[in-house]
């Protein structure tokens, strides 16, 4: 079915608007549609079929209703009796006088006219009538199961019946046309037949030219006839009627079928064959009811039943009756004989096709019988190429005298559903068998098993002898052409179960009409609905063919059999003949257009719609045809669819009928066969409409009020978008929401980018600013009617186009929402709404601009500047405002008072703020939703926009959710921040604007969103470094929530804040390993002496207190012991230098240890480092001096000292003495460990070296041990050492002298007293030069400490660019002085005094060794001695 645009056909004068309106639109249409699916053309025949449709189904002249054709009015005039053909099927189409109805006028559309129940290209069904209330109570209480139900009737005199085996219901469904309109019921004959079960058989009369009323022919089973000649206006009523009985030859046989021969003749058949004719008149035309059985012989009439022949055989009817094959199937009225008054009849059994000449004024002839199965099986096999069965259903006779037979055809080989087969056989003469000249088996193949008899037999009907024709199933019509007609059509029409059909009008009149009709038509009965009509456009399928100008010869797909050549029909273009020859998508595109604009809608349509697919997986040709159906609608070119003066019914019905596409496709659970970027866009259709909608809506309540200039924005911009494009119109808003809806989008895009030249122009003026801040007002409301409209349409309907979420991740679509200039429109309309409520309120409300400014940072006047940070509102606000003033305090006036009270935003100035306010919220949430769908499509294609998307996303969601709060809209922005997730923003809120409340906010997002939102309230108190609020947590799950997140943040950065103070939740949690571990990098991590001692205390004593192995505590504890006496000689060597600086002072001034370094301090700091060093150090290494000096200076602060600076500030200086008196003031214990401190820094300095290696590289190791014995090795004169042992020196003065030096000293405790391993910390002379380690020592550790600013206050400058050169120059003094010492014999020396002092520690060990021994042995004495004494006093005591 081709899609196309129709014009209204029920005004002229709109008529020629549409013309005008739709003038240009063919040259822009390519640029506003190029990116939709198709363009659908208009058929030729659209307008005059719509047009019928349409017409009033009225006569012109009322009172004197036009009269249908009646017999007397036939050319066959010797032939018409006072009753006309009963059941004939009369030229019912699409006429204004044919369809009863009276249904609605020229105003009613296709979509609310409802007795159009399917509407194809050529064909067409019609609801004529309803049931009345007395057959619809009838057949409600009959179950068909069990009762046989007969039903029929008759086009021409508009008259319908139910039967069942007693009773008999008739009314007329053209209550136009009725006068009575009433029901009537009629006793069936033999009503002791009953118990048989068997519907009569039931033929409706004409009565002359009286169209309100019928006769009625009834014949039971058991061949009881009765009559009534009237119905409505008998004199006697329904119980005046005539008899008659058939006197059937056989008892066991029943009358199965009535036919009409032709007016006032009819023929009875039975199930074994028997033919009864049947008269309702005389010679005279008087009524009179007469009936006999036909006969071969003459003698037939006499009543001789035993010379009576029966169809099936012979003459001897017994024979006949007893064979348990053959039956009656059905029986058809032929063509005019050459004979007078007299029809041909041709009656079909189950194997056999008879013909008899029937006749009122002379007797009946038998013509021929022939084998009708067998030739067809024939036929069947070559035409198919296989053996078939072939059984026969119904029978029919042509315009031109051709039979048409309906067969079905099963395959013997591969079984199968039986396929149904139009059949054509044609004589050349009356008399001779016919020959069958072709077969055509039809698409359609029926799912219910068909019979030969009941209501599972087919029937094939001929409306006026074709070329239109119908094969009739219980629950499917199938609407063809006569093979012959020179095209072929099929369309199958089904019904619901529920509304199986119950019976057909089936007569034919004879002789036909002269003229073939353009319409065939076949009115039947459905048991739910009623009485409906079904229409082919026969005139339609025959121009097709012709105006296609298709060769009409056969080819080898045509289905031809040519058993005779000479007599074969040529065949033309099949129009639908097969599925290959008919595109996939067009079809699909039909059944689409049927159920959406057909069934949806109308529940009480008979009709099934169902839509079938066999593809695999995604069907290319089903997303095809829903998308031409559903494009057609959105841009109105859908023939289906009748323009309508009501623009809001037209735009609704138009939403309605694009739901309904996917809704069908759904129903018949083919959503699967769709991709989901062909349901996002059907799903875009539709939202397209259900905005244009909204906007519709706006649009008239704006007219409706009567606004200003401002309110015409819309107007305005659609007629601007439109002359861009190239489209002028009177009408533009009409025309843009008939026609061009695919571009809302656009529009909306095109009414920003313009509104801001729009405003700049109208600022110029007061008036104008005011009319300015009112274009805003209104240009919010477009955008959010619009987008909130098509966002609820897609939320309402995820499910049906399952599109909610990003499941499918593959195969993303863009959604037409999800542009990016749909993003940056509301962007922009969030930014100029927050402006305007800043300036209204900066005119006439200031309470509410100061709220705004105080909550605002200064980059709010241009967040469109990149460079600048958004702003965020962070604890600025601390209560909510529950409304606005009532009225401006700008102005006292009391009219401008009285003026700003007014509810009018175009009137009152803070009735504009308000609902600027107002819309705030609902732009924001359009816009964060656009964010999110935005980044999901992004994320899903790959793109690498989405991160820089999602940065813009989290600066603006947080910025305009809080600038909610001064506009006092605190609970607006607390619902956003919870659909978007928003966790931050959440815990913002929260401390903002109910900090009453805080505890229960708190909690109750905790319990919704879990871990997340604690996580984010952490980072809040970590943030704002409220220690205490974050650890005191209450709830268990905070408390493992807390303890995760502090490890990780401990991961993540080990020395931050949270790693020092994790330990307190930790101990909170009993979890004392991991504080004692947290507390110890605390502890080294201490910028400070003393709290560096007091953490590793602590972690000593948590350490302590865990439960762990052995192994693991001994190991820890070492190093905990080792960083506490870090911190102890740290504070050690404090204390010497303060007693050295008061020592030497003249004035007793207490000296202070102060962490901030003030004029006395830098003085003291001076003093103490001049005091432990000697003026040539200080001349020869000066910039390794001033570094002492800083070291000083962190020791007197209570710094703490990594382990090289220890080091050094242990190692450089050469002058610290050993005083008492300067150490008086302090205890005798810390008197003793500072003296010890001085006597051995320099093993100390080894011994702290080798405890904290663990944490050293190997570089930093190396270079430290190198620096320690360097020093080591310069402490002494091994020049004035080797004077004096130059001479010949006795072994012991040499022992002496070198037992004097330091080096013998450090050997001496380094070996003995700290037992450090050899060699591993004993270093040659020629091992530790400085040269090697230059780069370490002065480019990586002590360069980057002078090229920073120094401290405030410290007073120490740093050094100039000379900082490396001159720290090398000092490395490289002592490297000059070692290597001296070297020449003076040091190797020498230190071999000897290592040799010495190990003999003397190994000396010592070997005598400690024997005491032991010694002590062991005495001991063993001692208790030999007690045994033995103790034995013998158990001797003696025996």
């Amino acid at each position: 079915m081709q899609n196309a645009a129709t014009l209204p056909a029920n005004s002229a004068e709109f008529g020629q608007q549409q013309d005008q309106d739709d003038t240009g639109y063919s040259a822009a249409q390519s640029s506003l549609h190029k990116k939709q699916a198709v363009e659908p053309k208009r058929p030729v025949w659209l307008a005059p079929f719509v047009q019928r449709v349409h017409e009033p189904r009225v006569t012109e002249d009322i009172s004197e209703p036009e009269k249908p054709s009646t017999l007397q009015q036939k050319k066959d005039s010797e032939d018409v009796p006072i009753f006309g053909a009963s059941a004939a099927s009369g030229r019912m189409g699409l006429a204004a006088e044919n369809m009863k109805p009276v249904r609605g006028t020229e105003a009613d559309t296709l979509q609310t006219t409802d007795h159009i129940l399917l509407r194809g290209d050529k064909h067409a069904v019609f609801d004529v009538a309803a049931f009345p209330d007395a057959v619809r109570r009838q057949l409600g209480s009959i179950d068909p199961e069990s009762v046989p139900i007969a039903a029929g009737l008759s086009s021409e005199s508009s008259f319908a019946f139910v039967a069942t085996p007693t009773t008999c219901l008739v009314w007329s469904y053209d209550n136009a046309s009725s006068v009575m309109g009433g029901v009537y019921r009629l006793a069936m004959p033999d009503p002791d037949d009953a118990t048989d079960f068997a519907a009569p058989l039931v033929a409706l009369v004409s009565v002359g030219e009286i169209q309100s009323d019928v006769g009625v022919l009834a014949c039971s089973a058991t061949g009881q006839l009765r009559f009534w000649d009237r119905v409505a206006f008998g004199l006697g009523g329904t119980d005046r009627f005539h008899s008659r009985d058939l006197e059937l030859p056989d008892a066991s046989d029943r009358c199965v079928q009535i036919s009409e021969s032709f007016a006032g003749l009819f023929v009875v058949a039975t199930a074994k064959g028997y033919l009864f004719q049947v008269s309702l008149q005389d010679a005279q035309g008087n009524i009179e009811l007469t009936a006999h059985c036909l006969s071969r012989s003459a003698g037939a009439r006499t009543g001789m039943l035993s010379r009576m022949s029966s169809l099936l055989g012979g003459s001897q009817i017994v024979a006949a009756a007893a064979d348990s094959s053959d039956a009656l199937v059905s029986m058809a009225g032929g063509g005019r004989t050459e004979i007078r008054h007299s029809r041909e009849l041709y009656v079909l059994t189950r194997q056999r096709l008879a013909k008899w000449v029937v006749s009122r004024a002379h007797p009946e002839r038998f013509m021929y019988s022939m084998d009708i199965v067998t030739a067809l099986t024939q036929v069947a096999a070559q035409r198919l190429g296989m053996d078939v069965d072939v059984g026969v259903y119904d029978i029919v006779t042509t315009r031109s005298g051709d039979v048409c037979v309906l067969a079905g055809l099963q395959s013997l080989q591969s079984g199968g559903r039986e396929q149904l087969a139009v059949c054509i056989l044609r004589s050349s003469r009356v008399s001779t068998e016919p020959d069958v000249v072709g077969l055509w088996p039809l698409r359609y193949a029926p799912d219910a098993e068909l019979s030969q008899s009941g209501p599972s037999c087919p029937r094939l009907v001929l409306p006026e002898g074709g070329p239109g024709m119908f094969v009739v199933l219980r629950t499917a019509v199938i609407g063809l052409m006569v093979p012959t007609a020179g095209a072929l059509f099929e369309e199958v029409i089904s019904f619901r179960a529920e509304d199986s059909i119950l019976g057909i009008s089936t007569a034919l009149r004879f002789p036909y009409v002269q003229h073939e009709s353009s319409e065939s038509n076949l009115v039947l009965m459905c048991a739910g609905t009623g009485v409906l009509q079904v229409c082919i456009e026969v005139g339609k399928i025959i121009s097709a063919v012709t105006s296609a100008g298709v060769d009409t010869g056969a080819d080898a797909d045509d289905g031809e059999i040519r058993t005779n050549s000479a007599a074969w029909p040529s065949l033309g273009t099949r129009i639908g003949k097969a599925p290959r020859a008919s595109s996939p998508e067009r079809e699909y595109q039909t059944q689409i257009e049927q159920a959406v604009f057909f069934r949806f809608g109308n529940d009480h349509n008979p009709l099934l719609f169902t839509i079938k697919s066999q593809a695999t997986g995604v069907d290319p040709a089903l997303e095809t045809a829903a998308l031409r159906v559903s494009q057609s609608i959105l841009d109105n070119t859908s023939h289906f669819i009748v323009d309508r003066l009501d623009l809001g019914s037209h735009l609704n019905e138009r939403l309605r009928r694009t739901r309904a596409v996917m809704q069908f496709i759904a129903d018949s659970g083919l959503a699967s066969k769709i991709s989901r970027e062909t349901r996002v866009q059907l799903c875009a259709h539709s939202e397209k409409l259900a905005a244009a909608v909204a906007l519709w809506t706006y649009q008239n309540d704006v007219w409706a009020a009567k606004r200003g200039a401002a309110a015409q924005l819309l107007d305005n911009l659609v007629a601007s978008f439109l002359e861009s494009a190239g489209l002028q119109t009177r009408d533009s808003l009409r025309m843009f929401f008939r026609q061009h809806v695919a571009a809302i989008g656009d529009v909306l895009v095109f009414m920003q980018r313009n509104l801001a030249a729009l405003r700049r122009a109208l600022d110029d003026s007061e008036s104008g600013r005011r009319d300015s801040q009112l274009v805003s007002y209104e240009a919010n409301r477009v955008v959010v009617g619009a987008l909130q409209a098509a966002f609820v349409y897609r939320f309402q309907n995820a499910t049906l186009y399952d599109i909610d979420g990003s499941s499918e991740s593959n195969g993303a679509f863009e959604r037409w929402t999800e542009h990016p200039a749909i993003v940056d429109l509301l962007v922009q309309r969030l930014e100029g709404s927050y402006r305007l409520c800043r300036e209204i309120s900066g005119q006439h409300c200031a309470s509410v601009y100061e709220r705004i400014v105080a909550t605002t940072l200064p980059s709010d006047e241009d967040p469109s500047d990149a460079s600048r940070s958004l702003a965020i509102f962070d604890d600025a606000v601390s209560i909510s405002h529950p409304s606005l003033p009532d009225a401006a305090e700008s102005d006292s006036s009391e009219e401008a008072r009285m003026r700003l009270i007014s509810d009018d935003p175009y009137v009152s100035s803070l009735a504009l703020l308000r609902e600027t306010i107002d819309q705030v919220g609902p732009l924001a949430n359009l816009c964060f939703r656009v964010f999110v769908d935005r980044i999901t499509y992004l994320q899903a294609t790959g793109s690498s926009e989405a991160h820089v998307l999602v940065y813009r996303y989290d600066a603006v969601r947080p910025r305009y959710l809080l600038c909610l709060v001064p506009l006092a809209r605190a609970s607006v922005a607390f619902r956003l921040a919870e659909e978007y997730h928003d966790l931050a923003s959440l815990v913002t809120l929260v401390f903002t604007t109910e900090r009453s409340n805080a505890a229960i906010y708190l909690r109750k997002y905790v319990e919704r969103f879990g871990r997340d939102f604690a996580d984010t309230l952490f980072a809040y108190y970590e943030k704002r470094q409220a220690w205490a609020s974050l650890l005191n947590a209450q709830d268990s799950s905070f408390d493992v929530w807390l303890k995760e997140y502090v490890e990780k943040r401990t991961e993540r950065d080990p020395h931050g804040l949270v790693a020092q103070i994790g330990w307190i939740h930790d101990v909170k949690m009993n979890d004392f390993s991991a504080a004692a571990t947290k507390l110890a990098r605390a502890g080294r991590d201490s910028a400070e002496v003393d709290q560096a001692r007091t953490m590793l205390s602590l972690s000593k004593l948590a350490f302590v207190a865990a439960e762990c192995q052995d192994g693991a505590r001994n190991e820890v504890h070492a190093r905990l012991e080792d960083a506490l006496e870090m911190c102890e000689v740290q504070e050690n060597l404090s204390q010497y230098l303060m007693a050295i600086v008061r020592s030497n002072r003249s004035h007793a001034a207490e000296i202070s240890w102060r962490r901030r370094d003030d004029v006395s301090d830098k003085k003291a700091v001076l003093d103490a480092a001049m005091l432990t060093t000697t003026p040539e150090i200080r001349h020869e290494r000066p910039a390794l001096y001033i570094v002492y000096n800083e070291l000083v200076r962190c020791i007197w602060n209570g710094r703490m000292l990594s382990v090289e600076d220890l080091v050094d500030a242990l190692t450089f200086p050469d002058n610290m003495p050993a005083t008492d008196s300067a150490l008086a003031s302090c205890s005798s214990d810390d008197a003793e460990q500072c003296n010890a401190l001085i006597r051995e820094r320099y093993s100390l300095a080894i011994d702290i070296l080798s405890r904290a290696s663990i944490s050293l590289s190997e570089q930093t190791r190396e270079a430290t041990l190198k620096t320690i014995w360097r020093r080591v090795f310069l402490k002494d004169d091994w020049s004035g050492i080797r004077k004096r042992l130059g001479g010949n020196v006795p072994d012991s003065e040499l022992r002496a002298e070198l037992a004097r030096t330091h080096l013998h000293t450090v050997l001496e405790s380094c070996l003995a007293t700290r037992e450090l391993s050899h060699p591993d910390w004993y270093l040659l002379p020629a091992d530790v030069f400085a040269a090697a380690d230059l780069d370490y020592l002065v480019s990586a550790r002590l360069a980057p400490r002078f090229a920073s600013e120094p401290d405030a206050g410290s007073g120490w400058q740093p050094l100039t660019f000379t900082t490396v050169p001159a720290l090398n120059k000092d490395y490289g003094e002592e490297d000059s002085r070692l290597r001296a010492a070297i020449k003076c014999g040091l190797d020498s020396y230190y071999a000897e005094i290592l040799r010495t002092v190990t003999d003397q520690v190994n000396q010592c060990r070997l005598s400690a060794d024997a005491d032991a021994s010694d002590m062991d042995a005495a001991s063993s004495a001692s208790t030999e001695a007690l045994d033995v004494e103790d034995e013998d006093v158990r001797m003696e005591s025996d």
